[in-house]
């Protein structure tokens, strides 16, 4: 019966849970960081993405709340581009979790759980006419020429 309990323990893959997460930049649909992370799930978004890439050596300037930079991208001025003279576009930094954006910045979202899937996009925002029509769209949709032809 010991031969059998011990043949069936080995037999049974052991499997963990661990989040999910991805990071996309502005130029490819491809993500440029991905992996996965045993989440505390007692801590933030934010605070789990700090974690992730401090763990992964990936350079950010940031706080749980949001981030302005992650893997070196532009900031200010530089993260903005004239598109003509009624229209531009502001990048920066936005997030899924399980395909769903949050409203709440990630410091007050926590994961439910280790299946949960975390990924961070270069997004932009859309303002014509002095007006605001999108929110988040990826930057690698339309791969600005700023970013991605250098």
């Amino acid at each position: 019966m010991k031969k059998i309990l011990i043949v069936s323990l080995i037999a049974v893959p052991l499997t963990t849970h661990a989040l999910t997460w991805k990071i996309f930049g502005p130029c490819s649909d491809k993500p440029i960081y991905e992996g996965t992370y045993q989440a505390d799930l007692n801590k933030s978004i934010g605070e789990t993405s700090i974690e992730i890439f401090e763990k992964n050596k990936i350079a950010y300037v940031g706080v749980p709340a949001g981030f302005n930079s992650i893997n070196n991208s532009p900031t200010g001025l530089d993260a903005l581009e004239v598109v003509s003279d009624t229209e531009m576009r502001a990048y920066g930094w936005c997030y899924l979790v399980n395909n769903k954006m949050p409203v709440e910045m990630p410091d007050q979202v926590k994961p439910k759980s280790q299946d949960d899937k975390l990924v961070w996009f270069y997004g932009y925002g859309t303002n014509k006419d002095n007006v605001w029509t999108e929110y988040c769209s990826p930057g690698y949709w339309i791969k600005a020429k700023q970013f991605c032809e250098k």
